[in-house]
């Protein structure tokens, strides 16, 4: 290598040097896998002339317990200034020598790794050429760490409660296993119920399991059980503002007037049998509910909401009929009013779920008998409009069903991706229609399927129903009407009974999805799915360190996952706010100088992480710490040069490149 004046080390921007600081260099020879291809002790004579003066040690295994033992008391004798470990990936052990740096009583953030396993060892055959390499990278170290600043890890007391926005599967599941550990938890939900859509369905894929019986254990846990007291249940409420940053959010959540009074209602439903006003049960997708009521059977709470833009009282009008029925007094509240909530809370979960697209499509709009996979699923319930029976509009019963997969999925034009759950829902109103309809001709139009699981196949080996492949939307045609209703597929060129037709419609994002994306400044998919930190390795993380994801807002999924997914997010919470341990926040973050700010906001449009803010009295950008992840995108975007990454400062890898370049 080439040598270099003894005096260089440290630069500032004149390019003048200071005295090097004393350095300690640890060589690992990771059991001989590093040493097999580089030779330290060539390295070390390749090093000795280096202006930094190292003092070397070679270790076989530097990571191993005993040894770290020994090389702490090595360090604790020589009493270095800075350390290089040339060594593995410091992702797998830079935090164990940086503790191996504070059991010497040495900085930690005085010690730089150089990845020479991998990044050599692995990837370069010859052996000189490996010494060599590591030899340059080395002398890049520890120029490098010359320029290393004591930093420091800052410690800030957190709130170890969650807010969990959505109160389907996924949100309940989530709000109890942090329940059951002692959390408090707030549990948000826009609708006057809770359980969201699979408490409707009466049977769920595969198993046929009924969907309230299932979900009941649950929410009576929430509503009743031993964990109830740490779970306080805002229904008809919705998240308006959020500010702060992990361990210490700060939500303000609007709650809209029930006009019941929940510490006295019986939920005996008098009122609604003698309200006189009637309004469309929306919930059922057919059929009428009164002004005062509960959307469907077994709704929990077991308490009816009042609508207000339906009740006749509310509206200005004479009408006492609830009042004077209802055997406990106080429990209609015509005084309650809108509430503000201010929550405060360590960490968020989302889970606002997915809804299907309930929109037809022109091929459809002139069908009869025409069902979404939601009011199909409304239609088979018992506590659905017809009672579960399965009856056209007409009243009669239908001789044959056509069920359309991929009614507007895989289309550019509607939703270009899968929804995943479909084909599984597909499968089975072919084996309930079946079960209720004897005799009746069942018909899957299939452009794709995905019916992946031992499960699927077994139901897939039970189907009844009748299977035609189409190429695509622009290969069907409705022709006929009621009885005589078909779809006629160009690819066949056959002509389909279809008096009654079922599209599977595309899921999207579900209500209150794009709003909890907007508050919290989190980005969407091209769907408009909150997108996750990571598909595979953190699926239930965001860009945002403290929120977490649960269930269908990240991308379609069944009930399974939404349990699997509530439990992961749940666990991240629990693993990350514990109660008594202070969240410990990396010093490896950018600063801004305030004096060079410009104002120009470009970091805040840059900033991955949502970690830089404006303030507006001092008119300059502002680094959270606490949010920040060191990624260096605003460092590299502020055209004034303003702001400097803790760890990689300009200095620091100017500095590096000269020792790789000596």
């Amino acid at each position: 290598m080439t040598k270099t004046n003894p005096g260089i080390v440290r630069h500032n921007n004149e390019g003048t040097m200071t005295t090097p600081k004393k350095t300690a260099v640890i060589l690992c020879t990771c059991s001989g896998i590093i040493s097999s291809r580089i030779d330290w002790d060539q390295v070390q004579s390749l090093l000795a002339s280096h202006p930094a003066h190292p003092l070397f040690k070679v270790d076989e295994l530097a990571c191993g317990a005993d040894n770290l033992v020994e090389l702490a008391q090595w360090l604790r004798q020589e009493q270095p200034d800075r350390l290089v470990v040339a060594a593995c990936s410091p992702r797998e052990h830079e935090t164990t020598f940086r503790k191996l740096m504070s059991d010497a009583g040495l900085n930690p953030w005085f010690m730089q790794m150089v990845n020479v396993r991998e990044q050599v060892a692995w990837v370069t055959e010859d052996p000189q050429q490996a010494t060599l390499k590591a030899a340059r990278m080395l002398s890049a170290a520890l120029y490098r760490v010359q320029r290393h600043e004591p930093l420091h890890e800052r410690l800030v007391p957190v709130r170890t409660d969650v807010a969990v926005i959505g109160a389907g599967p996924a949100g309940q599941q989530a709000a109890l296993t942090l329940a059951r550990a002692g959390r408090q938890v707030t549990l948000i939900e826009r609708e006057p119920f809770i359980g969201g859509l699979p408490v409707r369905f009466e049977e769920l894929f595969p198993n046929m399991d009924c969907g309230p019986c299932l979900l009941e254990p649950l929410m009576g846990d929430l509503l009743h059980g031993p964990e109830s007291s740490h779970v306080n249940l805002l229904t008809l409420s919705e998240v308006t503002e959020v500010t702060g940053s992990f361990g210490n959010w700060n939500l303000k959540v609007r709650q809209k007037p029930r006009y019941i009074n929940p510490d006295l209602c019986i939920g005996c439903m008098i009122c609604a049998e003698v309200c006189p006003q009637k309004r469309l049960n929306s919930w059922n997708c057919g059929g009428e509910l009164s002004a005062v009521d509960v959307p469907f059977a077994g709704t929990l709470p077991n308490l009816p909401h009042i609508q207000h833009d339906s009740c006749l009282k509310l509206q200005g009008q004479e009408c006492d009929a609830c009042l004077t029925e209802c055997p406990v007094e106080g429990a209609l509240d015509f005084s309650d009013k809108l509430r503000e909530h201010a929550i405060q809370a360590g960490a968020i979960i989302i889970a606002t779920g997915a809804v299907e697209q309930q929109s037809i499509p022109p091929l459809f709009n002139r069908a009869s008998n025409l069902h979404t996979a939601y009011s199909f699923e409304r239609l088979l319930a018992m506590n659905g409009p017809t009672g579960g029976e399965l009856l056209t509009t007409g009243g009669t019963a239908p001789v044959a069903i056509a069920i359309v997969h991929c009614a507007g999925s895989l289309d550019d034009n509607e939703a270009a991706y899968c929804s995943g759950t479909c084909c599984r829902a597909a499968l089975k109103y072919a084996h309930l229609a079946a079960g209720k309809l004897e005799g009746a001709t069942i018909t899957r139009l299939v452009r794709e399927q995905s019916l992946p699981g031992i499960e699927a196949g077994r139901q897939l080996r039970n189907d009844h129903s009748r299977v035609v492949r189409y190429a695509g939307p622009d290969d069907l045609t409705v022709i006929g009407s009621g009885a005589d209703q078909k779809i006629v597929c160009a690819a066949s060129g056959e002509e389909i009974a279809a008096e009654m037709i079922v599209l599977m419609r595309p899921l999207l994002p579900g209500a209150g999805t794009d709003q909890a994306a907007r508050l919290l400044e989190l980005d969407t998919d091209e769907a408009g799915f909150i997108a996750q930190l990571h598909a595979l390795s953190a699926s239930c993380s965001t860009s945002l360190k403290g929120v977490y994801l649960a269930g269908s807002c990240r991308g379609p999924g069944d009930i399974r996952e939404a349990f699997a997914s509530a439990t992961a997010a749940a666990g991240h919470a629990l693993s990350e706010l514990v109660e008594g341990r202070d969240l410990v926040v990396d010093p490896q973050v950018a600063v801004v100088d305030a004096e060079r700010c410009s104002g120009c906001k470009t970091c805040i449009q840059v900033c991955p992480y949502k970690a830089i803010s404006w303030h507006e009295q001092h008119k300059v950008a502002e680094v959270a710490d606490i949010l920040c992840r060191g990624c260096g995108t605003c460092v590299a975007a502020c055209p004034a040069g303003a702001i400097t990454g803790h760890g990689f400062s300009r200095e620091i890898l100017r500095a590096e490149l000269e020792g790789v370049l000596s």
